[in-house]
């Protein structure tokens, strides 16, 4: 841990999470919680929970949890410490100078290490292509038109035909083989003797994050191959689901409005062509992640993907992903080409920044694209489309873009504007009806009293879950299992962790704050695991069947730890002595004190 527990919970309970939260989504109050919609997966009704007394969030949709550092972590794509840096900063809370932990430290030590061997094989790869090996891929750059100026900026290089040149290139710099291999640099053989590149005879192009460091590597065959473009591996610098192609030169464009397209080529045609604002995908479909990082850079995003029926239908998918993160969109597409490199070479610069300017609103490109699909000479499909139009006008907040859409709309279905405008109507007090319903329902299967519910233990995870849950929840609960049970007793990680939090809190007279204990941990994972075991009540009024369920689950972790005890026993007297407590184990019968 960089820095002192107390001064972490410190700032946590100086970041209420409603307000901040309510900072990135809109919250609506539901009981004791909030709910809206959640920022890591698209929904159309509300999952996400906010916890104003338990100060975390969970998401009954996809599962995730957290509390206020998890969250910023997710939000603004960064670690731990410039987390704690970030809230400590928004409660006006001066921080210490870090300590780095010995495990944080070679963390640490580990991610210099790849960033410098990507400068290394960037340099490496820069010079193979100026080289004579290298001559058909200058060749080939040559002819697509990138100028040397623009290829020296972007770092392009050449990977040569040999499966060993990198390989054997950064051991004579000195790099360790276990620091190549976690790079994605290098792979091991099929038959784990030997390293291989993992690049070779491919156009190399250097992927860097924002703050201009290299991370990765696209590249692209000059010879027929597939795959077409091999991108790197996800390593610790190097996440596909939240990295954009030149989404460091669009930072230093410091420009609002931002040019999202589909390939590196697109992009770097485009940024030639003056136009420094753009970034490209890196082969993966558009996430809440991507558009995260995007959110970083600008608050308008121009969406130019591909004109054919694939490229339509990435811009559809990536419309609602920008538009629930917060962005002004608008999409345009080339025409009398394939893509943007080929419309700018045959059309030139000034053509293409005409094309950026005539950019049209979202709604309009998925309504005209809804079109399509219909003859309009057709009353049938006027209809139809008439109905398809007013769901996507519906999902429109903002009042006067609807009414402008919708009356240009009722103009192309040749149908009364008035008629649109009720059907718009219903749908959005159905939709509005559907969120609350939807949301009450899910807090429902939560939140409400479970008392004839039957908790049994489903499996050692589930049980390590619920004692800890009850534990925190339950004073007397708490008090009766750790007179049984030792933190030790649970399974290494994150469960044991929290064991051995809760219990040296119970011993200094504290009581454990569920938030408090997901910040125990600095690893997002571990942050979700810890906050999924306080998400869900087990409240049971019954006493006999708390006893019960406490009594099951704590033989199973018992149980679980004694097996693991065995499987390690190396006498015959120590496995004896062992079974004896398994079969003592049926016994135990936990009583839940009601003084």
């Amino acid at each position: 841990m960089l820095y002192p527990q107390e001064l972490i919970d410190e700032i946590r309970t100086q970041n209420d999470i409603v307000s901040v939260i309510s900072e990135y989504i809109a919250l609506k109050p539901k009981g004791s919680s909030y709910f809206g919609l959640c920022p890591f997966h698209n929904e159309s009704t509300p999952s996400f929970s906010v916890s104003a007394d338990k100060q975390f969030y969970y998401c009954f949709g996809c599962g995730e949890s957290g509390n206020v550092y998890s969250f910023i972590m997710r939000m603004e794509n960064c670690d731990f410490p410039e987390a704690v840096k970030r809230l400590a900063d928004r409660a006006h809370i001066s921080l210490p100078e870090p300590e780095y932990s010995a495990e944080a430290a070679r963390a640490e030590r580990l991610k210099q290490q790849i960033y410098e061997m990507h400068r290394a094989a960037g340099r490496y790869y820069y010079a193979a292509l100026h080289s004579r090996n290298g001559e058909r891929a200058l060749k080939y750059l040559n002819e697509r038109g990138v100028k040397e100026e623009i290829q020296k900026r972007f770092g392009i290089g050449y990977a040569p035909s040999g499966r060993d040149h990198l390989c054997r290139y950064l051991k004579e710099k000195g790099f360790s083989t276990d620091a190549m291999i976690k790079s994605g640099l290098v792979m091991v053989s099929k038959d784990g003797k030997g390293l291989y590149d993992r690049f070779f005879n491919r156009l190399m192009f250097p992927i860097f994050d924002l703050q201009g460091r290299p991370i990765a590597f696209g590249g692209r065959v000059i010879d027929k191959g597939e795959p077409k473009y091999l991108n790197s591996p996800e390593t610790v610098v190097f996440n596909k689901s939240r990295t954009l192609y030149g989404m460091n030169f669009a930072k230093a464009a410091r420009k609002k409005e931002i040019i999202l397209v589909e390939g590196y080529m697109d992009m770097i045609s485009i940024y030639q062509a003056g136009f420094p604002n753009v970034v490209a995908g890196l082969g993966t479909a558009f996430n809440n992640d991507h558009a995260r990082t995007l959110r970083k850079l600008a608050d308008s995003v121009i969406l130019l993907y591909d004109s054919d029926e694939a490229g339509t239908r990435a811009a559809l998918r990536a419309i609602p992903v920008l538009v629930n993160n917060g962005f002004d969109v608008k999409v345009t597409q080339v025409k009398g080409a394939k893509d943007a490199d080929e419309f700018i070479k045959k059309y030139g610069a000034e053509a293409f920044g005409k094309l950026i300017v005539d950019a049209v609103s979202h709604i309009t490109f998925r309504i005209g694209c809804a079109g399509k699909n219909y003859n309009l000479e057709n009353a049938d499909h006027r209809v139809r489309f008439a109905e398809e139009a007013a769901k996507i006008l519906a999902d429109v907040a903002n009042d006067i873009e609807r009414d402008v859409y919708t009356k240009e709309t009722a103009a192309v279905c040749g149908i009364d504007e008035a008629a649109l405008r009720s059907r718009i109507s219903r749908i959005r007090d159905a939709s509005e009806s559907e969120f609350l319903m939807e949301a009450e329902k899910k807090r429902k299967r939560v939140y409400s009293d479970k008392e004839s519910r039957d908790i049994r233990p489903k499996g050692i995870t589930e049980a390590q879950k619920t004692i800890l849950s009850m534990a925190v929840e339950n004073d007397k609960v708490l008090k009766a299992v750790f007179s049984v049970l030792k933190a030790e007793e649970f399974e290494d990680g994150v469960y044991r962790t929290l064991a051995e939090r809760i219990y040296n809190d119970s011993v200094s007279g504290r009581k454990s704050v569920p938030a408090d204990l997901v910040s125990c941990f600095e690893n997002i994972e571990d942050q979700n695991t810890a906050a999924a075991v306080f998400a869900v009540k087990n409240d049971i009024d019954n006493v006999s069947k708390l006893e019960k369920a406490v009594t099951e689950n704590v033989r199973l972790i018992k149980k679980n730890y004694t097996d693991s005890l065995l499987a390690k026993a190396s006498t015959a007297e120590e496995v004896k002595r062992l079974i004896d407590v398994k079969r003592k184990l049926d016994e135990l019968y936990i009583t839940i004190s009601d003084s």
